[in-house]
């Protein structure tokens, strides 16, 4: 009776702490969803000095779903090019999105799973469908399932209906709608929320004929997806506009945040973007002024805390056979190679 009180007390203290420092319990005004898992698959598409920025995007975007409790083990990274270690860069090992350095996006702990030419559109497309080959490590894929909710985030140079890929390659509209498909045709995600940062980004988008996805881009066909500022002892743009709003705004959301998709796709308006930020939902089943932001760029589990003591039995242990020590030991011998009696009976 005491073990069982005792246990009580700990589960509750545990349990009560536990909901405390996450806030896991959901307004009523929030529609619930379905989903028991997040991942987060973050792309930058382009190479070369000059787009530092793309990297910073992308890198800005990972360590926003790190701190809101995505695991390293539920993010698919892929840089195409390694600017931290760019000669051209005056402070090695480090990337920056501000021209004031105040965030080292680059840090100490980044897990980057595809790096350089591994960015390619067949891996992406491979990685996305789960048709990648047999001797592909575990940090290169996406093991989603039918619970899983999908942040896919990707960056670069792009047009009306394409994504390019290393400037040698690129994805069309159609062919990510049907790596979409794919994905609800073998049941890899409940929902998935697109975002993208590109020039006529919304072009990207306008294929899709899944169910259950959630779209946002940083521009409409026909304009420019623009970068914030230069840093001048970088010499190049150091961020693109958008996902600098974006980040701005991810800054100030938390675990327990009632920010909702609505407000996310308010963070950049044509005043500050200059391109018209464009919004898909006619796929989405739910509201998304009652979706939580933290349902694609957090991992939040679900907690119900109960007060009624649990009883635990205690399990009785199996009494263990006595061992003959007396076994005799059974001989054995191999038999003929060729069957002799078969033989001597034909005869």
């Amino acid at each position: 009776m005491y073990f069982s009180c005792k246990l009580y007390h700990v589960l509750l203290t545990v349990a009560g702490s536990f909901s405390l420092s996450y806030g896991l319990e959901i307004p009523k005004e929030f529609q619930n969803s379905n989903h028991s898992n997040n991942w987060a698959v973050l792309v930058d598409t382009s190479r070369f000095w000059f787009n530092y920025r793309h990297v910073a995007n992308v890198l800005s975007i990972y360590r926003s779903v790190k701190r809101l409790g995505i695991p390293d083990s539920q993010i698919i990274l892929m840089i195409s090019d390694d600017m931290a270690c760019n000669p051209r860069n005056p402070r090695p090992a480090t990337i920056f999105n501000n021209a004031h350095e105040q965030i080292n996006v680059y840090g100490d702990d980044v897990e980057v799973d595809y790096r350089g030419y591994e960015v390619s559109v067949e891996n992406f497309v491979r990685l996305l469908t789960g048709r990648v080959p047999p001797d592909t490590p575990r940090s290169k894929r996406l093991l989603t399932d039918e619970g899983s909710n999908i942040l896919i985030y990707l960056t670069g140079h792009g047009g009306d209906g394409f994504l390019k890929f290393q400037d040698s390659e690129e994805i069309t509209s159609q062919e990510l709608a049907d790596a979409l498909e794919q994905m609800w045709q073998k049941r890899r995600y409940n929902e998935i929320f697109f975002l993208i940062d590109t020039c006529q980004a919304s072009s990207m988008y306008e294929k899709f004929y899944s169910p259950n996805i959630l779209a946002t881009a940083s521009s409409l066909v026909g304009e420019d997806s623009l970068s914030h500022h230069v840093d001048s002892a970088i010499g190049v743009y150091i961020i693109d506009r958008y996902t600098y709003y974006v980040l701005e705004f991810l800054e100030n959301v938390h675990p327990n945040s009632k920010r909702t998709m609505s407000e996310f796709f308010a963070v950049c308006p044509k005043s500050a973007c200059i391109s018209t930020v464009g919004v898909r939902r006619d796929l989405f089943k739910r509201d998304p002024s009652k979706v939580p932001i933290t349902d694609f760029f957090g991992s939040v589990r679900k907690v119900i805390i109960t007060t009624d003591p649990i009883d635990i039995l205690e399990i009785p242990k199996r009494k263990r056979k006595a061992e003959n020590k007396t076994k005799v030991i059974e001989k054995r011998e191999y038999l003929p190679q060729f069957p002799m009696h078969l033989v001597q009976s034909t005869v």
